[in-house]
């Protein structure tokens, strides 16, 4: 039986879809609602699309919730947040199997490094006895060792003669600190008795009584115990192979030469790691784990804190605001506080649903709000990833240069692609501003000059019409409100509105693709086109991917453009219907598959153009809404880890030495002190 890929992008799809059928379990019950709109309503929220087929402030006050949770769950921001989620736990699941091997690994080299030590033992053993004398007294001689402190006197070492004492032969047993917590001093013990009969001797000769639970706490495993186990100070003369053949079992944190690991970690059955603390992790794990969590905390920061700034400054202005908006929502059944926060989420995630019927047409002179939503839009959509990497930079800048995040946010800045799909290299993400930043310009352009003599523009003051205008291009490529109506602008607004809907993934996803490229391993895999694109041609590489893209969208919106005009054929040719058009249909369709929301409705109903299709049509909207979804984003997620003893490339190599010195100077200053 066929089995469908367990991919990034066979996962999206079915949590997209299943967030949009949930619509049918949670608004639809109450009966308020057709099915199909309220499948309607649960794919153009879990999409972001914002095409509404009835008045979002006529439902129910748990299906405006409904549809204010589900765009913020789906939406790419917080899918991104458990991507890196994931991928920590890949790195937590990639440590449990990497661990064991590095400790028999270096175990294998102590064993070696024994095996060699023996082997020149052995020679020097070999040589006259002549030759022995002097080497001694060589040594024997050296400089005594001084005391940096010129304060005290310097002392030497000196031996004296015939100490030996035949009765004084027997090893020591020097006790771990939770026997000498419990008062048993350092004793005499039989050389011949195992390491596990001394530990129950001598623990017997204190607590008699106890001494089977002592035994049983002694063989316990952790790493402070192994650090202090059983073991003889020095071979004694009658045995002198003694510490050869039984030599001392270091700490799992020398084994694995990493000195910072804690001790209270545990080594389980199997070789399997326990109790590792989140210091222990990213030793371990070495930078990229490290990065990882610094970024889920600046992104999942990023995402919430935005949403939550929204609605302060939307709260704030509506509660002093000119008493006609506040009469306007009283008379459209919503609250104050509810519309702010609600306005300040369909921003944030692009959504486009409004609680008001006329969307922001009745606040196009409202200078706050409009400046506020801008920039929420922007800053929750295509502008998104230049913040991201500023925040990033910012940070870089203003951490002291001794900081231990320096390291991550280095590799952040370096190696953005391997972190995170939406946090590109510093020259794309220039190319991705100045590309977003000349579209917004054309489209303000575009909408001031060419309505100059529109009463449905020049309604407003100059000013106010810039700050509109500007607006009116944001949502064009992000949420889908509108502060005009679309229906009576000038047709030539009306296209590059079209225009400007359909492209507003290119730049995200050239930039995703390009320095999916140009990184050597990045997070995101993508189809294997690349070896087809000349990278030394900047012309010719983008011009590749706007082939590759359209190759991908453009069958796709014009099967739904036909399948719609069939399916409404009787009204497209009815001349008592110049709103159903061809024109409007596809601005409809583009709008869904785009995933912004625009429409120019229909004269009679505040609703989308979707609002008057039928059953059939309502479901290839969805469709292209779903189908718009998944545009950029990549097939697969790169499971690949990268340890400390890895290298990504020659700069993440200079980011680990850096590392590894700082490392280096801790174990020096810690010893010296």
């Amino acid at each position: 039986m066929w089995k469908p890929s367990l991919n990034f992008i066979t996962l999206h799809y079915a949590y997209i879809i299943t967030l949009s059928i949930l619509s049918l379990a949670i608004i639809y019950p109450y009966g308020n609602l057709r099915a199909i709109d309220a499948f309607f309503f649960g794919a153009s929220a879990s999409t972001e699309s914002g095409l509404n087929t009835v008045d979002v402030n006529l439902l129910k006050t748990y299906q405006q919730v409904y549809i204010y949770v589900t765009p913020i769950i789906s939406n790419l921001g917080f899918v991104n947040i458990i991507v890196v989620i994931v991928r920590l736990r890949w790195f937590e699941k990639r440590l449990k199997e990497v661990a064991p091997i590095l400790l028999r690994q270096r175990r294998k080299d102590d064993a070696e490094a024994r095996a060699d030590s023996t082997s020149k033992t052995a020679t020097a053993s070999d040589a006259p006895i002549t030759e022995k004398q002097d080497s001694f007294r060589t040594e024997s001689q050296s400089p005594p060792l001084r005391n940096p402190d010129s304060r005290f006197p310097s002392h030497s070492i000196t031996f004296a003669e015939d100490v030996h004492d035949a009765s004084r032969d027997r090893p020591l047993y020097v006790p771990p600190p939770w026997q000498r917590d419990r008062g048993q001093p350092i004793v005499e013990v039989d050389d011949e008795l195992s390491d596990c009969e001394r530990t129950k001797s001598a623990d017997a000769q204190i607590h008699p009584g106890t001494s089977r639970r002592r035994f049983k706490l002694a063989r316990t495993s952790t790493l402070e115990r192994v650090a202090s186990t059983m073991f003889v100070l020095g071979p004694s003369a009658s045995h002198p192979s003694r510490a050869q053949t039984q030599p001392l079992e270091p700490p799992l944190s020398q084994q694995l030469d990493l000195p910072e690991l804690s001790s209270h970690a545990t080594i389980g059955r199997n070789s399997q790691f326990h109790n590792l603390t989140d210091e222990d992790r990213e030793m371990l794990g070495g930078i990229e784990y490290r990065s990882l969590k610094l970024l889920l905390k600046i992104v999942t920061g990023y995402f919430f804190g935005l949403h939550l700034f929204g609605a302060i400054c939307l709260v704030g202005w509506i509660q002093h605001a000119d008493p006609k908006y506040r009469e306007y929502l009283a008379k459209c059944g919503q609250g104050n506080i509810w519309w702010a926060f609600y306005s300040a989420q369909s921003m944030v995630d692009n959504l486009g649903f409004t609680l008001t019927p006329d969307s922001m047409v009745s606040f196009q002179d409202a200078t706050f709000p409009l400046l506020v939503m801008s920039f929420l839009a922007y800053a929750g959509n295509t502008f998104y990833p230049c913040l991201l990497r500023f925040i990033i930079w910012t940070m870089s800048k203003l951490c002291p240069r001794r900081s231990s995040l320096q390291e991550p946010l280095a590799f952040l800045l370096t190696h953005p692609r391997r972190c995170y799909t939406l946090l590109f290299p510093s020259k794309p993400t220039w190319v991705l501003f100045a590309i977003l930043f000349t579209m917004n310009l054309v489209d303000v352009i575009l909408i001031v000059v060419l309505d100059l003599h529109n009463p449905t523009v020049t309604v407003l003051p100059p000013g106010p019409r810039v700050l509109a205008a500007i607006f009116q291009a944001a949502s064009a490529r992000h949420t889908g409100t509108a502060v005009f109506n679309l229906a009576n602008v000038n047709p030539a607004v009306q296209f590059s509105l079209l225009v400007m809907m359909y492209i507003a993934i290119y730049p995200i996803a050239i930039s995703v693709r390009a320095s999916n490229t140009y990184e050597e391993r990045a997070l995101g895999i993508y189809p294997d086109d690349a070896a087809t694109i000349d990278e030394s041609d900047g012309r010719s590489y983008v011009l590749s991917h706007i082939r590759n893209q359209l190759t991908f969208d453009l069958w796709y919106i014009f099967l739904g453009i036909f399948c719609i005009c069939i399916a409404e054929s009787d009204r497209v040719m009815d001349p008592a219907e110049p709103a159903f058009a061809v024109f409007p249909i596809f601005f409809e369709v583009v709008s869904a598959y785009a995933n912004v929301g625009l429409s120019l409705g229909y004269p009679t109903v505040n609703t989308s153009l979707s609002g008057q299709f039928s059953v059939f049509s309502k479901l290839v909207i969805c469709a292209m809404m779903i189908r718009g979804r998944h545009r950029g984003l990549p097939y697969q997620l790169d499971r690949a880890i990268v340890l400390p003893n890895e290298r990504l490339d020659d700069s993440l190599e200079r980011v680990d030495d850096v590392r590894s010195v700082k490392r280096m100077r801790r174990i020096k200053r810690f010893h010296t002190s």
